[in-house]
C-alpha cells in the first residue's frame, strides 16, 4: 500500500513540476513588463533587473518554505514574505490596468493560481511528514463539531495541549476526563467543585490525563522467572552433592550469574529456602 502511494505520489509530482514552473515562468512574463515600466524612473536601462529579482527572490523563498516543510522545520516567514512580495506584485500589477476591472482580473488571475498551487504541494508535504513522523495531529470531524460543538472545542483543545495526535487517542482522554470530573461533580457539586474539591482530587485529574497520554514505557524484567532459578539452583546443588561440596548461598549465587542467570542479593535467601539450602556464611 506504502509503495502504491509512493508511486502516485511520484508520478503526480512529474506531471505537477512542470506545470508549476510553467504557470510561475507565465505569472512572470505577464508582470515583467509592467514592474520593468513602473521601474523604470529610478533604474532607467537597468530596470529589467527588478521583476526579475522580485520573481527569482518568490521562487527562491517558496522553494526553501516546501523544503523546510519536508525537513519538518517548518518557518512560516519565508512563506509570508513570498505572499508579500506576490501580493505587492500583482497590487502593481492592478494599478496598470487603470481601474479596468476585467483587466485587473486577469492580471490577479495567475499569481492566486500559483498560489493556490504551492499551498496544495505545502498542504500534501505535511500530511506526509506527519504521517511518517506520526506527528500529524488528526482532525476531529465535522459531523462531531455540528453536533457536539462546544465538546468537540474542549476535545481539540485537549488534543492540541496534550500533544495527542491520535483521534481516538483524545476521545480515550475526554472519557478519563469526563469520569474524573464526574466523580467530583458528585462529591462537591456541580459548579462548586473547582473551588471546593481538595488541590489534591484536582491535581489527580490532571495526572490521570498525563498518565494517559504518555504513558510509562514497560520496564524490561530484570530477573529471571522463578521457575528457571529454582531448577538452575538445583541442578547447582545436585552436582555440589555429587562432588560432596556443600554450597553457601553467595557460592549458589556466584554460579548462577556465571551461567547468565540474574538474581538480587535480596532474593538469595528466598531461593536457598525453595531449593532446601542451608544457609552458611562465606
Amino acid at each position: 500500500m506504502t509503495r502504491n502511494l509512493t508511486r502516485a505520489v511520484a508520478l503526480a509530482a512529474c506531471v505537477v513540476v512542470p506545470l508549476v514552473v510553467a504557470l510561475a515562468v507565465l505569472g512572470g512574463i505577464g508582470s515583467f513588463a509592467t514592474l520593468r515600466r513602473l521601474a523604470e524612473p529610478w533604474f532607467g536601462p537597468q530596470a529589467w533587473i527588478v521583476p526579475i529579482g522580485i520573481d527569482l527572490g518568490i521562487l527562491a523563498l517558496l522553494a526553501w518554505d516546501l523544503l523546510m516543510e519536508f525537513a519538518d522545520l517548518p518557518w512560516p516567514v519565508l512563506r509570508w514574505i513570498a505572499w508579500t512580495f506576490i501580493t505587492a506584485t500583482v497590487i502593481l500589477n492592478i494599478s496598470a490596468a487603470h481601474g479596468d476591472p476585467i483587466a485587473g482580473l486577469m492580471h490577479a488571475a495567475m499569481p492566486v493560481l500559483f498560489v493556490t498551487v504551492i499551498e496544495g504541494i505545502r498542504h500534501l508535504i505535511r500530511r506526509w511528514v506527519g504521517l511518517a513522523t506520526g506527528t500529524r495531529r488528526e482532525r476531529v470531524p465535522l459531523s462531531r463539531w455540528l453536533l457536539a460543538p462546544v465538546s468537540s472545542f474542549m476535545l481539540w483543545r485537549r488534543m492540541v495541549l496534550w500533544n495527542v495526535t491520535s483521534y481516538p487517542r483524545g476521545l480515550q482522554l475526554e472519557y478519563l476526563h469526563l469520569e474524573a470530573v464526574s466523580a467530583l461533580h458528585q462529591a462537591h457539586g456541580r459548579w462548586l467543585w473547582r473551588w471546593k474539591a481538595p488541590l489534591s482530587e484536582r491535581t489527580a485529574v490532571r495526572l490521570q490525563l498525563a498518565g494517559a497520554a504518555f504513558p510509562t514505557p514497560q520496564i524490561p524484567q530484570q530477573q529471571d522467572s522463578d521457575d528457571q532459578l529454582i531448577q538452575a539452583a538445583q541442578a547447582i546443588v545436585a552436582r555440589a552433592e555429587q562432588r560432596g561440596v556443600r554450597l553457601s548461598q553467595m557460592d549458589l549465587a556466584a554460579q548462577l550469574r556465571a551461567q547468565g542467570h540474574r538474581i538480587a542479593n535480596e532474593r538469595l535467601r528466598w531461593l536457598a529456602t525453595a531449593i532446601g539450602l542451608r544457609r552458611e556464611s562465606v
